[in-house]
Order: structure tokens, then sequence, then C-alpha cells
């Protein structure tokens, strides 16, 4: 039985304390570039760091496909006091069946340390429930101290190898949304 709600086409704004997450757009691409092409942040993703702002057209255009056939939910994260994306996040690989999505994400070397991530995740898992995943999972490189410290702050239990797993049944911590 399939209990995942329809996801949304367009993606709605998600409000926290100190973010808005919204769609990402074309005036983005220069605070993508900073981030996706930051070869110390893109060092525990598995993917080479952009070479050059043209990719991040590719990349949105990516976005922009896989939310129109309900593969992908992709955020930019924008700081209420300010106008420039910080950072990314998002809901993929959705297997209905098992009402379950991969979490990724993404943050500007400059705002690590000030618990923006775990901030918006929080958003992000709350919005999971509601669409109605049970379970979200996510792929840690083994190296990545920091993201497996947020993941576990907010519930996520280490399966092996580099696998995380939150049951959305479970109260989800360190979120003061």
């Amino acid at each position: 039985m399939n209990l995942l709600n329809p996801l949304p086409h367009t993606l709605p704004v998600l409000h926290t304390p100190r973010l808005l997450l919204r769609p990402l757009n074309g005036q983005d691409s220069a605070d993508l570039f900073a981030i996706y092409g930051d070869p110390v942040v893109m060092r525990f993703t598995g993917e080479p760091a952009f070479p050059e702002l043209a990719t991040v057209a590719q990349m949105l255009a990516s976005v922009e496909r896989l939310l129109a056939v309900g593969e992908s939910l992709e955020w930019g994260l924008v700081e209420r006091d300010g106008e420039r994306l910080v950072g990314t996040c998002g809901l993929h690989s959705f297997e209905r069946a098992r009402c379950q999505a991969e979490v990724g994400c993404m943050l500007a070397r400059r705002h690590w340390g000030q618990g923006l991530m775990g901030e918006a995740l929080g958003a992000l898992l709350e919005l999971a429930r509601e669409l109605g995943l049970t379970t979200l999972l996510a792929d840690i490189d083994p190296d990545n101290l920091p993201s497996q410290r947020l993941f576990r702050r907010l519930g996520f239990v280490w399966l092996g190898d580099s696998h995380y797993r939150l049951g959305l049944g479970e109260r989800i911590r360190g979120y003061r949304g």
C-alpha cells in the first residue's frame, strides 16, 4: 500500500527562525557556483567541484526536470536578513512503496558551524512527514565528521558504512522551528 502523498510540482517556501528555504533560480548561479565549485565543500560528495559557472545552468535544468517528474525536491537556503543563497537541501530518490527518500544538503563554507543546516533540515524533515514519508536516509562519507554529528543530533542512526536512517515516527531532535 502506498501512503506517500503526491509530491508538489511547485516547491513550498519553508521558514525557519533564520532561513527561507525556497526554489532555486537562475539568479542563484553565482552563489551556487561558490558552493558547488569549492573543492573543500565538495570533497565528501563523491563528485568533482563544478569546473565553471556554466555547469550551474545544467544543474538548475536538472533540478527543474526532476521536480517536474516528481523525483527530487531541492531548495535553496537564504538567510532571512539577506538575499544571497548560502546552501541547498532536498529530498531525493523517493521509494514510494516504502514511503522513504534520501536527504541531501550542501552549505557554503563561510557558513559552516553556525547551525544553519540543522535549522534547514529540521524544516525539511517536518515537510517530509507532511508528505507521508516514514523513513529518511542519508549517505554521509565516513570522513565527514561534522555531517555525521549533525545527522545524529537530528536523530539519524548509523546503519554501517556511510548509511544513516531516521524513522519519521520518531520526534525530530535538535530542531527549534
